[in-house]
């Protein structure tokens, strides 16, 4: 799968302020993308706090990536997820429904480390990272 931060414009509000946003391509097509929907998950409050929020989960994912813990249960607001070396389980908090997707641990520890890295960086259209997991 090849996964893409960038910088920009929300089409939503339409004010001049650049946000992060992911996106994917070549991927089967069973594959949703909620991951992404959880990354994305501030809220409203902002980069400070999804970039801390990110922050504190990927230390609770590297303590499954080093073998100190076997389970963590990543809560946003309304997505989260359910990480094991195992499996990850995605899932939208408030119902069962078709939106939850499990992934490979490795992905999904590739797809949040890099997230982190990518929201500490300079908001500019032209920062772009692409990358293969």
């Amino acid at each position: 799968m090849k996964v893409i931060y960038r910088w920009r414009e929300s089409d939503t509000w339409n004010d001049g302020i650049l946000r992060p946003d992911c996106d994917f391509s070549e991927v089967s097509e069973s594959f949703k993308g909620l991951v992404f929907n959880l990354l994305l998950d501030d809220e409203g409050h902002g980069l400070e706090y999804l970039s801390n929020w990110i922050d504190e989960g990927l230390i609770e994912v590297e303590k499954i990536y080093n073998g100190t813990l076997d389970f963590y249960d990543m809560w946003g607001h309304a997505w989260g997820a359910e990480i094991s070396k195992e499996n990850v389980l995605i899932y939208w908090g408030y119902d069962d429904t078709e939106r939850e997707e499990n992934m490979s641990f490795e992905s999904f520890y590739t797809i949040l480390r890099e997230w982190s890295q990518f929201l500490k960086t300079e908001p500019n259209e032209t920062n772009i990272v692409e990358f293969e997991c």
